[in-house]
């Protein structure tokens, strides 16, 4: 069983990272069925890495809103604006469309 040391936002690329690394430790019932949810949701991690700077780098974005765009990719503005609620800001027409045009390129 794994101790719980620290509590972060963590990508899906991350999560199966990190319970990979433990893999050989015999993972609890619950951690194998988070890896192989966790493996059927990635994308591929260079492409996620890739992203996610591109997402910070707008200075738009806080951590966990630039997490969740990874975790859902979303494909229309109905989705994306659900995400940037969290933000509790209003975005322009023109930064949806834009992050809207990097998660679809990414997806």
């Amino acid at each position: 069983m794994m101790d719980v040391k620290d509590t972060k936002i963590v990508s899906v690329d991350d999560v199966i990272g990190i319970l990979e690394e433990h893999k050989g430790s015999e993972l609890s019932y619950e951690q194998t069925l988070a890896l192989q949810h966790a493996k059927k949701f990635a994308i591929a991690r260079s492409k996620n890495d890739k992203l996610k700077k591109e997402l910070e780098a707008m200075g738009l974005l806080n951590e966990k809103s630039v997490i969740k765009i990874l975790e859902v990719m979303p494909k229309n503005q109905m989705t994306l604006r659900q995400i940037l609620a969290q933000e509790r800001k209003t975005f322009s027409d023109e930064e949806v469309t834009k992050i809207l045009a990097m998660t679809k390129d990414k997806g």
